[in-house]
């Protein structure tokens, strides 16, 4: 720095005393420490920063707590002289704030993010203001990712900040934004991306999409179809009878950047059912993307549907933009050889023009006519939003491609798409472009083009987790990603995130030596660098660790030959060292077994190059394992090689409890009975912690611990069942089984109202009563739809209602809890007493006898049939609500198929037993009229147990039984289980219920023989 120059700038800041001057002086700092990294430490040195936040003063905040008053937007105007002060120091804020992590506590100590919000809202600030502001919040955003964790800002801390409810409207007016002037869209796309930043956690998610950001952003993406000409035929009147013609967008300006919109959105919407079922049903999209049936029409060649004909899926015209080859339903498309839709020959952006908008080749042609939907339709069309997304992937650039895809896996996961029936395009169409995506991408990349190339890096870290959310669950789609050589590219990037990183790539940001020239102020906050940052490169490295391990689980967890093929590819090393939290150079098995024992455990600190392994990188390690350890083999072999079980036992006791979730979820599958690593976990007190993670208040953790308590249990001697169980506490299994955490979730809530305490920051007991808002952006403002007079809004309101209460209801969440660890732990029971089967030795029938009263005294044998009478009776839930006080009927809630076959093989457990053991069960009528009413359930493994229960009862080992089993013969029958298992035999579709039925009623008539 010129010692000459830099005094001068110092004091006319200390001097200016016009706002001229002021100006001036910014300005001439300004232009001395942009692209100088050395300078902005020094400077920063000097406590400079104080005064140029102090200039950010003047700035207005928002006139209501809601974040706008009532004027609209701000147009562009010349700036004032106090206002150029301001951009000047909004600049140099954020040329700050680019110099990287060490400059967000002096950042912090000078208050500069609360200055910098007062300048966001464009209802009182004018553009110019507005958009420095936001490039200096994305500044301090993208250092906070590479902060390290003593910095006093980080992206949770910041997005607190940001997106804090004053705030809010103002994200929504600038996404509103729909004028073509250049500052005014940059708004758009700076106020989106800041979004895709910041927007990680559940509170941040939900903020943006109650306020109406999620909707300002669909109202943008739709806008591009407008533009594009990819309106769905008959849209708009359809928008004019379903009262949405007001939502309906005008085309998107060309400069909008589409990346930008479809990033936040998909940061929005996270892991959310609910999210993404409301962005499908913005008003903006409904009224673009209409469900409305389009079929061939006028073709002789088209076969009419006849009596005995296969019902096709009915089908939006948007699937006719798809390639034509794809099978879209039972039968392929009579018009295959039709080329698609061009595009728009729209002439005018105003909304009497709506009928260009859609226009094309295809959709106008006579051969082609849109319906409404039939009642019985109405539930069946897709959303034509969804194969739209789908033409978005095959049309875009990689980046596009990826966050469209992205949007896509989670309308799918929400439920917004058929998946059964979208799979098909998904993997001809999707699944391969990702994976081409992800081997493209990894192929000779250097380091310094992984630093450079942010977009391949963004390829790199969210493709594979998008393939994950994708094909996890469906075998279809694990076969096309497994068929487009998913294993090898996934197998060759886990290599490469475990390339060690060179120290010289690390960015320095901090010179200890001061410029002797200048007044350094040491003792001020404002003065002093924060920590340096985190190595950048490694910081992706770290992302695509997580990312390929989620996408190993994901296809992994599909068929044998998928596991065994990331086995060939040698990816169990890597995967061993994601599950240590310092990891070092992947070795071999062999290399492994020459190490001492303790080596694993004396790994106190970073391994050179290779970092620390987040708690998000364990997790997923934990999940490849779990889906490797489904098969035998590699768990015999390669796992138990590279010694997988201890580093997962001890990660069953990490501090962060979803280290303890996905650890003891893998522990599942090492501690089967075919296991060779079960004896030595078990000699290090896996039962223990199992039983203390059951007792846990986490509803995960406590589920995870009794489904591996199951596990361990079955097939080992009654000493150590007997054992397991004094651990466990038999009281506390029964209040697993019987107890209900929603009536304690109810209770609560009920408390809390009476003692007047507010409910919505913890318990919100019906979420679906308060009213749906149908919002949409137009002209800078978000608007809202009334519904009152629209039976289409009135229907999707029921439906986001239903989504939004199964999802944030505390007390409907409560209830899928209980209904998953109630499962296990009357699985755990059945363990328990164990599986005597024909050919077994007389000891282990004799074993099987004693635990049954071993468990018959610990429970008591009327406590314990009441309990399994219990689960089989329907349920009464009286609903509470803080907002609705009458008018609400009980609710009757049926129990679930899984909780009623969990029940029936407990007493098909029983009833293998001895004689006494079976003529306990006879005895209890009531119950046995309940199973009766099982006959008759409309879940297939429901009346397979059924059935196995009746032949154990009436099941005879030698003659000298056969009075005791005509008794229970005739018992059955008067109690219509012969008639129930008649008709089964009869009429069930199922040949593997009506073969067993068969048995059933066959020993119940022959009984006495």
């Amino acid at each position: 720095m010129a010692r000459a120059q830099s005094h001068s700038i110092l004091a006319q800041l200390r001097n200016a005393r016009t706002l001229p001057e002021q100006t001036d002086a910014l300005r001439a700092l300004k232009n001395e420490i942009i692209g100088h990294l050395q300078r902005k430490e020094q400077w920063v040195g000097l406590g400079v920063l104080d005064p140029i936040v102090r200039t950010l003063a003047s700035a207005r905040s928002p006139a209501k707590p809601n974040g706008k008053d009532s004027r609209y937007p701000l147009p562009q105007r010349p700036l004032s002289e106090d206002e150029n002060v301001r951009l000047q120091a909004l600049q140099l804020v954020a040329s700050f704030a680019n110099g990287g992590p060490a400059f967000l506590a002096p950042l912090h100590a000078a208050r500069a993010i609360p200055s910098l919000l007062a300048n966001v809202s464009p209802f009182t600030n004018a553009p110019q203001l507005v958009v420095a502001a936001l490039k200096a919040l994305t500044d301090i955003a993208d250092a906070s990712a590479l902060a390290a964790p003593s910095s006093p800002i980080d992206t949770e801390s910041l997005a607190d900040t940001v997106f804090s409810a004053q705030y809010l409207d103002s994200f929504g007016a600038m996404l509103s934004n729909t004028s073509t002037n250049i500052l005014l869209q940059s708004q758009v796309s700076l106020a989106a991306g800041l979004i895709s930043r910041l927007c990680r956690e559940e509170r941040h998610q939900q903020a943006l999409a109650t306020s109406g950001v999620l909707d300002a952003l669909a109202t943008r993406l739709a806008s591009v179809a407008v533009l594009r000409g990819e309106v769905v035929p008959g849209a708009d009147a359809s928008a004019k009878n379903d009262g949405l013609f007001e939502a309906f967008p005008e085309p998107a300006t060309q400069a909008l950047r589409l990346d930008s919109i479809l990033e936040a959105i998909g940061a929005i919407l996270g892991d959310s059912k609910y999210r993404a079922n409301r962005l499908a049903n913005s008003p903006s999209i409904l009224a673009v993307f209409p469900p409305l049936k389009f079929e061939p029409a006028g073709n002789p060649d088209v076969e009419q549907p006849g009596p005995n004909s296969i019902r096709q899926h009915p089908v939006t015209a948007m699937e006719y933009m798809l390639p034509i080859n794809l099978p879209r339903n039972q039968s392929s498309s009579p018009y295959g050889s039709v080329p698609p839709g061009g595009s728009s020959d729209s002439q005018s952006s105003s909304r009497s023009s709506l009928n260009k908008f859609s226009s094309s080749a295809l959709w106008d042609s006579p051969r082609f006519q849109t319906t409404g939907p039939s009642p019985e339709d109405a539930e069946e069309i897709e959303s034509p939003f969804i194969p739209w997304l789908v033409r978005l992937v095959r049309r875009s650039g990689e980046y596009e491609r990826l966050l469209a895809s992205a949007l896509l896996a989670s309308l799918i996961k929400g439920g917004v798409a058929s998946k059964g029936l979208r799979e098909a395009s998904l993997g001809l169409l999707v699944v391969p472009l990702l994976v081409r995506m992800i081997a493209k991408n990894d192929k000779d990349v250097s380091d310094v083009n992984e630093v450079d190339n942010a977009v391949k890096r963004t390829i790199l870290e969210r493709a594979p987790v998008v393939l994950a959310r994708m094909i996890t669950d469906s075998e279809y789609l694990q076969k096309a990603a497994y068929e487009c050589e998913a294993v090898p590219v996934l197998s060759r990037l886990l290599k490469h995130a475990y390339t060690p990183v060179k120290e010289g790539t690390r960015p320095h940001y901090w010179s200890p030596h001061a410029d002797v020239d200048m007044e350094v102020e040491n003792n001020s906050p404002v003065a002093q660098l924060g920590q340096e940052g985190q190595n950048e490169l490694l910081v992706h490295r770290l992302k695509v660790r997580e990312s390929t391990l989620k996408a190993i689980a994901g296809l992994a967890g599909g068929k044998e030959d998928y596991r065994k093929a990331f086995v060939v590819e040698d990816v169990v090393s890597y995967v061993v060292e994601s599950l240590s939290e310092y990891p070092r150079r992947p070795q071999s098995a062999k290399e492994r077994g020459s190490e001492k024992p303790s080596a694993e455990t004396t790994r106190k600190g970073e391994t050179a190059g290779y970092g620390a392994n987040p708690a998000s990188v364990i997790v997923a390690g934990c999940q490849v394992v779990r889906m490797l350890s489904r098969s035998v083999s590699i768990l015999r072999t390669s796992l138990v090689d590279h010694g997988v079980a201890l580093p997962i036992f001890r990660f069953m006791k990490h501090p962060d409890v979803n280290v303890q979730i996905a650890a003891t979820s893998a522990i599942c599958n090492l501690v089967l009975e075919v296991s060779p690593v079960r004896e030595l976990l078990a000699e290090n007190g896996v039962v223990t912690v199992l039983c203390e993670h059951a007792h846990s208040q986490n509803p995960a953790l406590r589920l995870n611990g009794l489904w591996a308590l199951k596990h361990f249990v079955d097939a080992v001697g009654p000493d150590l069942k007997k054992a397991c169980l004094a651990e466990l506490g038999s009281h506390w299994l029964q209040q697993l089984v019987c107890d209900d955490t929603e009536d304690m979730a109810l209770q609560l809530a009920k408390e809390r109202e009476a003692s007047g305490l507010d409910m919505d920051d913890d318990v919100d007991m019906q979420p679906s009563d308060e009213p749906h808002r149908w919002i949409y952006g137009s002209n800078g403002m978000l608007r809202e739809l009334n519904a009152a007079d629209s039976s289409r809004l009135r229907q999707v309101e029921d439906k986001l209602a239903a989504v939004r209460e199964s999802e944030l209801n505390p007390v409907r969440r409560a209830r899928n809890d209980d209904v998953a660890i109630q499962e296990q732990g009357l699985d755990m029971i059945r363990n328990l007493i164990g599986r005597p089967r024909s050919g077994l030795s007389p000891e282990t029938t004799n074993e099987t006898t004693e635990m049954i009263d071993f468990l018959l005294h610990e429970f008591g044998s009327e406590r314990l049939f009441e309990i399994l009478s219990s689960k089989l009776r329907p349920k009464v839930h009286r609903p509470f609500s803080r907002r609705v006080t009458s008018g609400r009927e009980p609710r009757m809630f049926h129990p679930q198929s899984k909780i009623i076959v969990a029940v029936i093989y407990i007493l098909t457990h029983i009833a293998a037993s001895i004689s006494r053991h079976q003529q306990m069960i006879i005895a209890q009528t009531d119950l046995l009229k309940l199973l009766a009413q099982q006959a008759s359930s409309k879940d297939r493994e429901v009346r397979v147990a059924l059935c196995h229960f009746i032949i154990n009862l009436t099941y005879k080992d030698d003659d000298g039984e056969a009075q005791a089993c005509a008794i229970r013969a005739r018992e059955l029958q008067k109690l219509g289980f012969h008639s129930k298992m008649e008709a089964l035999t009869k009429q069930d579709g199922d040949l593997d219920v009506r073969e067993r039925a068969k048995t059933a009623a066959y020993q119940m008539e022959h009984a006495g023989y």
